[in-house]
């Protein structure tokens, strides 16, 4: 550890354009992952081939894997794209509905301090009316773009 904290502080004079930053594996990211989006909070009635349908409008899925935690309420799916472009949208957008079904969607490249801003605010609903889906409670602007 020493040894590495050294080599990482010091100044090499041979090159002076080389920089040391110490070893993270989380923050190590592959060209594939800025194609990539993680969606959340898919309900068990919507398959892997519901989610491929709704997605592939945003462009070229390359591969969908849809997968669940163990006592999980929900899956979650994470899905890549031929490229980077696809997902530019959801640096601003952070949800979709999806057969009326609300889905939170996130850059799969983002760091751990950006997925967890996003998922800082949540708002618990009680007592709503029999049979109110989530997508009764978007904006009316959204129910139309169904």
């Amino acid at each position: 550890m020493e040894a590495r904290d050294a080599c990482v502080g010091a100044a090499h004079q041979q090159f002076p354009d080389l920089v040391f930053h110490a070893h993270d594996p989380k923050q190590l990211r592959s060209n594939k992952d800025h194609w990539t989006i993680q969606v959340t909070d898919i309900p068990f009635f919507l398959t892997k081939e519901n989610v491929i349908f709704y997605f592939k409008k945003f462009g070229n899925i390359a591969s969908c894997r849809v997968y669940s935690r163990k006592n999980a309420k929900v899956q979650q799916a994470r899905i890549v794209y031929d490229s980077a472009q696809s997902i530019a949208r959801f640096d601003s957008q952070w949800a979709v509905y999806c057969f009326s079904t609300c889905l939170r969607v996130t850059p799969y490249h983002y760091t751990v301090d950006q997925k967890s801003a996003r998922r800082a605010f949540v708002a618990t609903l009680t007592q709503l009316p029999p049979n109110t889906k989530d997508i009764d409670l978007a904006p009316p602007y959204q129910r139309t773009r169904r």
